[in-house]
């Protein structure tokens, strides 16, 4: 399964040992082959294996160059190994050196176009779909770029600054140029697909909805445009039956009694069949899929995509992302390498640990820093506004993860808690994990860092209730009409700055989203079970997880739970997971630990943090 010589021991012990070169695209590949075909003969469950028998599937036939676009084997293969000449990269400094760069690189597609082969994949937006990329005119130079693209593209996105936006605009603005173009929308994760495909239906009138399906359904719980359900590929299944029952119920019904349904889960769900699946997918023009379910929607006989956006790529793994681009003309890669890498699980680290130590390595790090550090200007950019954090905590990110480049949209928060500081206490004395002999016994569970959250919580709750309540007072006084809206004024100490107007922020009606968020499985399970017992609901949405699992997400509020406050700081060391941890909070970071702890480690990013003010100090 690898394109690697293996050697005789003896033979490398009589004669000197070459200098190997570094390895290039094709090896890598061979290792995630030789390391997928050992998960398949680890793994006993069936569903998983057949996960990574597909992934095996689909990497040789990339290997083989039986993908749709062998321009993309070429490009990655290339970057993979050297980086981009300066007289390429020169040409992202000026809007006419990038037309003129991409005209070079789009030459043979233009030329296919002529001849009727198949139709050029660069296009040439002018004026922006959504207005929001009026004011935002750099944002909108890089969207420019990515469909000036004709194979292949990678846009960075750093936190908050706009990515599911960027991949709206990207697919509004193929389906204007070209309105038969079908698009495939992927990502390693379900939330980072319903994201996308939930904001384009916003954009699409009743009519062009029908061409859209997610595949199998919607996984979040709340959906920006309500009526997106419709494109959930098992309402697509019932339409297309009730539509066969009408216009012929007695061969429908043999159908139906024949034809295989679906398998039933263990937990009573039915996944629907994989030949109604391919004929919906035929049916559709835009279909929203995870990367390991692509495979679900085709066969020998489908049509390919024009288009593959995968979402969060740089949290894929090398054979995922692949599977999306294997079945599209052109890719679109979206992520930020600068946040999470791809996770393990136990047994995919298990397999992993028997491969040596440079496999390992490269397959843990991926290939999406690399290739995006080393593709040409015009076939990459960046987003560079965030939108979400306030000044303070982006400023933060900007520094220390992103070479102060990026810029700051919001100045305004919800007026009552809008702190970066930490919520600490006096760990002498008290280990976390405990000092003892058995090493499966040092769980990390921090209890005083749980009951730091909760009081916390509570005193969230207070103030703002004490808010409304002074609002309500207000109104019963014949207060002014925000007070009569029914609207909560920020309390009397937030202040205003000159010549504007203190705004209203809460509402009977309004919630403050908190993330209760941490490196370790352990502390998360106890945190969900202490905030479960108590009911903030009045005032207060509350999501409890880990770090690697709130990537794509935000809060108002943001709790980060260290944990540890002895041992080594592993988690912390990674730039990757700090960035992710900070960066999920739209308005507020509260750093729940012991500062004296992370103060020991002397590690860049944690050592700025160190530097942020304490709020309270337990135990002193």
């Amino acid at each position: 399964m690898t394109s690697k010589e293996h050697f005789n021991q003896e033979d490398l012990r009589t004669s000197p040992s070459p200098i190997a070169p570094d390895p290039d695209f094709l090896d890598h590949i061979d290792d995630w082959l030789e390391y997928l075909v050992k998960l398949v003969e680890m793994t006993d469950d069936p569903i998983t294996r057949a996960k990574y028998e597909r992934q095996i599937k689909y990497v040789l036939r990339f290997r083989s160059g039986a993908n749709c676009n062998v321009a993309h084997n070429n490009t990655l293969a290339k970057y993979y190994t050297e980086a981009a000449e300066s007289t390429d990269d020169a040409s992202d400094s000026k809007p006419a050196g990038t037309a003129r760069a991409t005209d070079r690189k789009t030459k043979v597609g233009a030329e296919l176009a002529e001849l009727g082969l198949h139709d050029s994949m660069a296009i040439h937006a002018t004026a922006p779909v959504q207005e929001c990329y009026l004011a935002d005119t750099y944002a909108y130079s890089q969207i420019q770029k990515a469909l000036a693209c004709e194979d292949i593209f990678f846009l960075q996105g750093p936190p908050g600054t706009g990515k599911t936006t960027a991949i709206v605009e990207i697919i509004l603005q193929t389906l204007r140029s070209k309105p038969e173009a079908r698009i495939l929308i992927s990502s390693e994760t379900h939330v980072a697909v319903d994201n996308a495909l939930d904001r384009l239906t916003t954009h699409l009138s009743a009519s062009d909805m029908s061409m859209v399906m997610r595949y199998p359904r919607f996984t979040v719980a709340t959906l920006e445009n309500p009526a997106a359900t419709e494109v959930q590929a098992f309402d697509r299944a019932d339409a297309v039956w009730r539509d066969a029952w009408e216009k012929a119920p007695e061969l429908t019904g043999r159908l139906w009694q024949k034809l295989d349904r679906g398998r039933t889960n263990s937990d009573g769900s039915l996944d629907l069949p994989r030949w109604l699946v391919r004929n919906l997918a035929d049916r559709h023009q835009i279909i929203g899929v995870t990367c390991n379910q692509v495979d679900h929607l085709i066969d020998k006989d489908s049509d390919m995509f024009d288009l593959a956006i995968v979402d969060e790529c740089s949290k894929a793994t090398l054979p995922e992302w692949l599977m999306a681009l294997t079945v599209a003309r052109k890719c679109v890669l979206v992520g930020d390498h600068k946040q999470l890498p791809p996770t393990f699980c136990k047994e995919e680290s298990s397999a992993l640990s028997a491969l040596d130590k440079a496999q390992e390595k490269l397959i843990r790090g991926g290939v999406i820093e690399r290739v995006f550090e080393n593709f040409p200007g015009h076939m990459k950019g960046t987003l560079l506004k965030q939108y979400r954090m306030l000044p303070e905590i982006g400023k933060f990110i900007s520094k220390h993860f992103y070479n102060n480049s990026l810029a700051h949209s919001r100045t305004e928060g919800n007026g009552l808690f809008e702190h970066f500081a930490w919520l600490t206490y006096d760990s002498k004395g008290y280990f976390v994990p405990p000092e003892r002999k058995n090493e499966e016994e040092k769980t990390l569970i921090n209890q005083r860092e749980i009951q730091i959250i909760v009081d916390r919580l509570k005193t969230m709750c207070e103030q703002i209730g004490e808010a409304k309540a002074a609002v309500t007072a207000n109104a019963a006084a014949g207060g002014g009409d925000a007070a009569k809206s029914g609207d909560v004024m920020l309390n009397e100490s937030t202040p205003t700055p000159e010549g504007e107007e203190s705004k209203p922020y809460f509402s009977d009606s309004k919630r403050l989203s908190v993330a209760v968020i941490t490196p370790y499985r352990a502390q998360c399970r106890q945190l969900k079970l202490a905030l479960g017992k108590l009911d903030f609901r009045e005032h207060l949405t509350i999501e409890v997880d880990t770090v690697d699992a709130f990537q794509g997400r935000q809060a108002d509020v943001v709790f980060f739970s260290f944990v540890r406050t002895v041992g080594p700081a592993t988690f912390y060391a990674d730039d990757r997971r700090m960035n992710v941890a900070i960066s999920r909070a739209r308005d507020c970071v509260y750093l729940v630990g012991s500062i004296d702890y992370i103060r020991s480690k002397r590690l860049p990013a944690l050592t700025a943090l160190v530097g942020r003010p304490v709020i309270s100090r337990v135990g002193c």
